[in-house]
This record gives C-alpha cells, structure tokens and sequence, in this order.
C-alpha cells in the first residue's frame, strides 16, 4: 500500500514543479521581452497568483495527507 502512496506524490510533484516550471518561464518571458501594457501586467499577475496557490495547495495538501497517513496507521496498531 505504501507504494501507491509513493507513486501518488512522485505524479503529483512532477505536476507542481510543471506549473511552477510553466509560471517562472512566462514571468521571465514577460521581464525579457514583454511589453510594459495592462494586459502582461495582467498576465503576469495570474501567473504569481498561479505559482503561489500551487505552492499553497502543495504544502497544505502534503500536511493533510501526512495527517491521514497518522490517523490510519494508529488506527490499525502498526505504530
């Protein structure tokens, strides 16, 4: 059971550090070569909106599942 858990989290880290990957280069895009209008203001708002609510969820989602983890290894006496 322990293994699905791990292929769980490696799936899920490639996925984040992906969305975090896509967001810095975006960013960087629009520091280089964009130009300074509304709209890549705009753009790159979303973007730090998008890296931060990745890393908020990743964090909070990691505390929730180590927190379940506990409860069911108490639960079934493998302590």
């Amino acid at each position: 059971m322990r293994d699905a858990v791990k292929r769980s989290w490696k799936i899920r880290r490639r996925i984040i550090l992906s969305t975090l990957t896509f967001c810095a280069a975006g960013v960087g895009y629009l520091l280089g070569w964009g130009g300074d209008t509304r709209l890549n203001e705009t753009l790159a708002n979303g973007l730090l909106l998008l890296a931060g609510s990745t890393i908020g969820s990743y964090v909070f989602g990691a505390a929730w599942d180590d927190m379940n983890a506990d409860k069911h290894v108490s639960r079934d006496g493998l302590e």
